[in-house]
């Protein structure tokens, strides 16, 4: 499960600390920001400040209604580098309307940023044990993308630039 306790990288290359805190395993909410699982939606309504939701490959928004318009932020788990859902996921709640944070955990490291950024993501939690400095300079490794993406709607060919 989410590591609230590592630091969260930005797309613009930026890194800062985590504020989300999960639900104890008392069920105690605790005050502030919080991420809940697909089974702890009807926790919303209680929450103070922002509200997360962090799903896994069990919880496909293709197969699930998730209240988007009460979600500050997503959080979407990698569970492996060979398991890419977790790119059609965001994609898909792209596509959905949904406009706020996107943030990638789980298996994150600098050399999938670029396609995950590609795919929607805002934010990423780098795998423990990663240097998010080094991932962070990773994320400008490609700036004119031949193909259209969630992120960019025109490929640099397309513009004529």
């Amino acid at each position: 499960m989410l590591n609230t306790a590592l630091q969260v990288l930005s797309k613009d290359g930026t890194v800062a600390d985590n504020t989300y805190q999960l639900i104890g395993e008392d069920g105690a909410l605790p005050q502030g920001d919080v991420v809940v699982t697909a089974e702890q939606l009807d926790q919303l309504a209680n929450i103070s400040g922002r509200k997360a939701l962090y799903i896994t490959v069990d919880a496909s928004p293709e197969v699930n209604e998730f209240p988007l318009d009460q979600l500050d932020a997503i959080f979407i788990e990698f569970a492996g580098f060979n398991d890419g859902r977790g790119y059609s996921f965001a994609a898909l709640l792209r596509r959905q309307g949904y406009q706020g944070e996107l943030r990638a955990t789980g298996d994150v490291f600098k050399d999938v940023l670029n396609y995950m950024k590609r795919s929607g993501f805002d934010s990423f939690v780098v795998k423990e044990g990663k240097d998010i400095q080094e991932a962070a300079a990773g994320l400008g490794d490609f700036t004119h993308p031949y193909q259209a993406s969630t992120a960019v709607p025109q490929a640099h060919y397309q513009t004529g630039a």
